[in-house]
């Protein structure tokens, strides 16, 4: 009976702190989000976190890609002379987030010129530090979908950012729940990492 007690309290917090864990970041997140035409965006650099043309696995369309974008020309139309940040990974072969979205963003019509490209980052909390180290605390505009654009404002709130955020569009129907089980667990590390530093 002791061992079956154990048990049911290992799985309480390995199931009730992940979900807390996961609330908290959404509560930070969304009350950071704003809309495309807000005051608050104006003279803020934009970062939009990179996607792939198309997946990985060479699925098309990459529904990532495609909001982003979207939400990055719409914000260029209201801000013609916006800097902006595209950060993205790439693996030295054929997949390249950060300039398959420049391109985008060229044909697009926005300027070269106004696009800045992070190849060194690999994950959301690196982004962030490339941000701090080039841009030294500039108020920032953050593009991405929203479980990962709450998550990526939380994670700004700890560094002591200032930043608010424009949510892409992402899947046309609900989000997969392999993709909530992925963020549920992109939302612990994050945890770990500011506060614990790993």
């Amino acid at each position: 009976m002791r061992i079956f007690k154990i048990i049911l309290v290992i799985l309480f917090f390995t199931g009730t702190i992940p979900i807390i864990n996961y609330c908290w970041f959404s509560k930070v997140g969304s009350s950071k989000i704003r809309t495309v035409n807000n005051e608050e965006i104006k003279n803020r650099i934009v970062l939009v976190f990179g996607a792939g043309r198309e997946y990985r696995n060479g699925k098309q369309p990459n529904y990532f890609f495609n909001g982003r974008v979207q939400a990055v020309v719409a914000l260029r139309h209201h801000y013609p002379q916006c800097k902006i940040i595209i950060s993205g990974y790439s693996d030295g072969k054929n997949y390249d987030e950060a300039n398959d979205m420049k391109a985008e963003l060229i044909a697009r019509g926005i300027k070269d010129t106004l696009l800045f490209l992070d190849h060194s980052s690999n994950n959301t909390y690196q982004s962030l530090q490339y941000y701090n180290r080039h841009f030294l605390y500039e108020p920032v505009v953050v593009v991405s979908q929203k479980a990962h654009l709450c998550r990526i404002l939380w994670i700004a709130q700890q560094m002591n950012i200032d930043a608010v955020g424009i949510e892409a569009t992402g899947w046309p129907k609900r989000e997969p729940y392999w993709f909530l089980f992925r963020e549920i667990i992109a939302r612990l590390k994050a945890t770990f990492k500011i506060y614990l530093k790993l």
